[in-house]
């Protein structure tokens, strides 16, 4: 198996494997911390890769008119990336990337007696690939709750309630919690306490009071239950 692995011409596929297990790893652990890589890496990529001006349904690699896009939002748009997460789009990408190499290359040694160049063969692989990636990513989004990326502004949703979702959030150390917004849409953020000292744990409701960036905000123990908008 480790001479497999690590036969002329795999390593680029190798590489590939080893990175989306270090992702999912690197997602769990932060998941047990309350702290969602997701939601850190969506906030980034999604507003500047101009994927947002595309829309949430993307049929092609088209633009949309005068004011779509570059060609990187388009082609992140057509995977997918604002429905589905971008770590779960890259996750995917590396492992169909990883897993056809490594059959592609084994069925070149067993029938010509040789493997492709990693220079050739990586690129090969990556373009025949794209369409199974889009069509693995366009399953997911079918299944996930659509409630991981929004064009809303985060700014808006100070003065709402949010319910912490997982872990204790502590000061420095946010926690998961999600809110709905004024169209009954959900989001999900990260949530620390206002006051040093405080916690709010899992299934705590809070009133968000400040926004620190992205979708990082303060929060204060919920003070009246009549402004609970997430039922």
């Amino acid at each position: 198996m480790i001479d497999a692995l690590t036969a002329p011409g795999n390593a680029p596929f190798v590489v590939a494997l080893l990175v989306m297990l270090g992702l999912a790893l690197v997602e769990c652990i932060a998941l047990f911390t309350g702290f969602s890589l997701n939601d850190m890496v969506d906030e980034f990529v999604v507003p500047h890769s101009g994927v947002e001006t595309l829309g949430h349904a993307p049929t092609g690699m088209e633009a949309t008119g005068p004011e779509a896009a570059g060609l990187v939002g388009r082609f992140l748009a057509w995977l997918y990336v604002g429905k589905v997460p971008v770590l779960m789009v890259l996750i995917v990408l590396l492992t169909v990337f990883g897993l056809a190499g490594l059959v592609g290359q084994g069925l070149l040694r067993s029938t010509l007696g040789f493997a492709a160049p990693s220079l050739l063969a990586a690129p090969v692989v990556f373009v025949v690939t794209l369409p199974l990636v889009r069509a693995c990513v366009a399953g997911l989004a079918r299944i996930l709750p659509r409630d991981e990326t929004s064009a809303v502004d985060p700014a808006v949703f100070v003065g709402r309630t949010a319910r912490i979702l997982s872990g204790v959030a502590r000061t420095g150390l946010p926690a998961e919690a999600r809110l709905r917004d004024g169209f009954g849409t959900d989001h999900h953020v990260l949530v620390e306490p206002e006051e040093p000292g405080q916690t709010f744990p899992a299934g705590s409701i809070v009133l968000l009071v400040r926004q620190t960036g992205g979708g990082r905000f303060t929060a204060i123990a919920n003070p009246n239950d009549a402004l609970v908008d997430l039922e």
